[in-house]
């Protein structure tokens, strides 16, 4: 009986001490159970935070004891038994098997339909590197070499970077990012090789890519501090008025209007005709549309409603542009400061 005893405490013991080990630490532990070059493609998977994280839980388990340790990997083995090896590669195999059958041109033709858009191995290599070798990196690069590696950034991290830059390069990579098209196998080839030593060739990347646009260089913008961001929208609107213009238009959306304060959002409510409202309204989400009807009387709010209700289905062409005629009232009243928000990194007041 003492036997037994003993045998259940040491076991709940153990279950207590399985219980102080977190999903992190299950990996981490697995991560030291591995060899080198084992932990080492499976870290290179992982994003930069995610990488930095794994590294902080391996040493915090470096004392961890063996019922630790088994009970990290019975959690792993029971993970494993729910997944299938099908989708493991399955991109690489899908590849393998259409450029054998149609040659790669037509494969690469075909698969550029039907295949999930990938994001590049440039944006993934791009997480890796501080702003400020970025920085050097593009002042160094014609600019137009220079605006496509940006282009693979995430607004966030390309505003800071353009942070580091002169003001002339700050106006003009945002101008060559508004007008990029598709971009040459070549080019890309060219990207990666600034980035790694043994980068794809030209050959090996799959045909041009379009990527930019006035949408990425008014999100690039947005994440600027604000006299910053209204300098660098000027010079480009002195280059180039359409292109300065689409820019700005991009960078207030009808999403932006949630920041507005529920006076503000009522204010510019009051000022929009039902007729341009009701379609507006028609491809808001629900949290909009309830900020809006909390902003307005409730016969105001049931009168919208109720002409939502009766309004036949609207192309989204008409629906788009209710919608840009809200936004314009509403950049009108920031700019006459009757109301004020603020988005990101930047600010509207």
């Amino acid at each position: 009986m003492a036997e037994a005893a003993l045998k259940d405490r040491n076991s709940e013991e153990g279950g207590n001490q399985l219980e102080l080990i977190s999903g992190r630490q299950t990996a981490a532990i697995l991560m030291l159970l591995f060899d080198d070059d084992e932990a080492a493609r499976i870290l290179e998977r992982l994003e930069p935070e995610e990488a930095e994280r794994l590294g902080e839980a391996m040493f915090s388990v470096a004392d961890v004891d063996s019922v630790q340790i088994e009970g990290s990997l019975n959690r792993f083995l029971e993970l494993v038994k729910t997944q299938s090896t099908l989708a493991y590669k399955s991109d690489e195999k899908v590849g393998r098997v259409f450029r054998q059958a149609l040659g790669t041109p037509r494969a690469e033709n075909m698969m550029n339909r039907f295949a999930p858009k990938r994001p590049s191995n440039i944006a993934s290599l791009l997480k890796w590197v501080p702003a400020k070798d970025i920085a050097a990196l593009v002042e160094n690069e014609p600019p137009q070499i220079a605006a496509v590696l940006i282009s693979f950034m995430t607004p966030e991290a390309a505003a800071q970077m353009l942070q580091l830059v002169s003001p002339q390069l700050q106006q003009e990579l945002i101008y060559r990012v508004a007008t990029l098209g598709p971009v040459s196998a070549h080019a890309l080839a060219q990207i990666h090789s600034l980035l790694e030593d043994n980068g794809p060739t030209a050959e090996e990347i799959v045909p041009p890519m379009e990527i930019g646009g006035v949408m990425d260089s008014a999100s690039i913008v947005n994440n600027l501090p604000k006299q910053m961001g209204q300098m660098i929208l000027k010079s480009v609107t002195k280059r180039n008025r359409q292109i300065g213009r689409q820019i700005e238009d991009e960078m207030f959306v009808f999403t932006d209007l949630l920041l507005l304060s529920k006076k503000d959002i009522g204010t510019v409510v009051r000022k929009v005709d039902a007729a341009i409202l009701v379609p507006a309204l028609r491809g808001a989400s629900a949290e909009m549309k309830t900020k809006i009807f909390e902003s307005m009387s409730q016969r105001a709010a049931e009168t919208i409603q109720d002409d939502m209700e009766d309004a036949p289905p609207q192309p989204m062409e008409e629906v788009i542009a209710a919608q840009k005629a809200v936004i314009e009232i509403a950049k009108m009243m920031i700019d006459n400061g009757e109301i004020s928000m603020s988005a990101g990194g930047a600010d509207y007041v």
